[in-house]
């Protein structure tokens, strides 16, 4: 492809990208909208949990929270085809190998190989994929530091991104609430329907802000080189800001591991009931 047509096709799912943000945004802002449904001046969510109002308007958080999930793995799936026209960042053979991985984990794994292989030139001639390049096997030439940097990203695939595109699959067959045993969907899986009701809006934008750090780590790793770095010669923008992504990166992991829905949703009404308060004072 030449330059042009590289740009041309990152626009294009850049423009999906676009679109699917504003779906995220909008169906984000629905749920949190519910959170401040009131009877009168009773927050919904602070009656009963068998109080049928209640009940009614977490079935619709659970609705709205499956699409969010849904379009969440969308925007990751497209991102990740957008990485793939990054300016000077593939080789045509390297985008064809990776556009090939049928399933969006493999397409995870693969980039991440392929970028670090880039990275710290592991790359020869006759293996641009580097199918042959053993990242482990990297310690004498690389040091131990970057080879472990490699495998704690793709530890966080396997952790935290993997599981999140099995659960798309399941909400997308619209298993919203129950989830099935692939491939024939005949018996109820108890492990699925678990992890189906443990996401809701602050485990998915959390992988959101998780896909988003991900990313612009392998574009930092695979494009720039260290000597032209203006704040470490010595060293990549990767190496330079590897901290600050991780502490990141963690911070929206340990979010995913243990929500806290209800706090989340305290401060939201607590937030609303500052603001009521606030303007009620202001208007005497």
């Amino acid at each position: 492809m030449t330059p042009a047509e590289i740009e041309q096709y990152f626009q294009y799912h850049n423009s999906n990208i676009k679109s699917l943000k504003i779906g995220f945004d909008e169906v984000r802002d629905q749920i949190k909208t519910l959170y401040k449904t009131k009877h009168g001046t009773v927050f919904l969510y602070s009656l009963a949990d068998n109080d049928n109002r209640k009940i009614t308007v977490r079935q619709k958080e659970l609705a709205l929270s499956r699409i969010l999930s849904g379009v969440q793995v969308s925007w990751a799936e497209e991102s990740i085809k957008r990485l793939f026209y990054e300016t000077n960042l593939f080789t045509d053979r390297q985008r064809d190998y990776l556009l090939g991985q049928s399933a969006l984990d493999q397409k995870w794994y693969k980039t991440l190989h392929v970028v670090f292989c880039i990275a710290y030139d592991l790359v020869t001639a006759n293996d641009e994929e580097c199918v042959n390049i053993n990242v482990r096997m990297q310690r004498r030439n690389l040091g131990n530091e970057l080879v472990d940097q490699y495998f704690e990203l793709k530890k966080i695939i396997t952790d935290f991104l993997v599981p999140n595109f099995s659960i798309r699959n399941k909400v997308q067959h619209g298993e919203w609430v129950f989830a099935f045993e692939p491939p024939r969907s005949k018996d109820v899986s108890n492990y699925l329907t678990q992890k189906i009701t443990h996401e809701n809006i602050v485990t998915t934008t959390a992988r959101y802000t998780l896909v988003n750090a991900f990313y612009q780590m392998i574009v930092d790793l695979g494009r720039f080189k260290s000597n032209r770095f203006a704040l470490d010669s010595m060293l990549t923008p990767f190496e330079y800001f590897y901290p600050a992504y991780f502490r990141k990166i963690k911070f929206e992991t340990t979010k995913i591991a243990n929500p806290e829905l209800e706090n989340f949703i305290s401060d939201i009404v607590n937030r609303e009931i500052r603001g009521a308060t606030h303007r009620s004072a202001n208007a005497i």
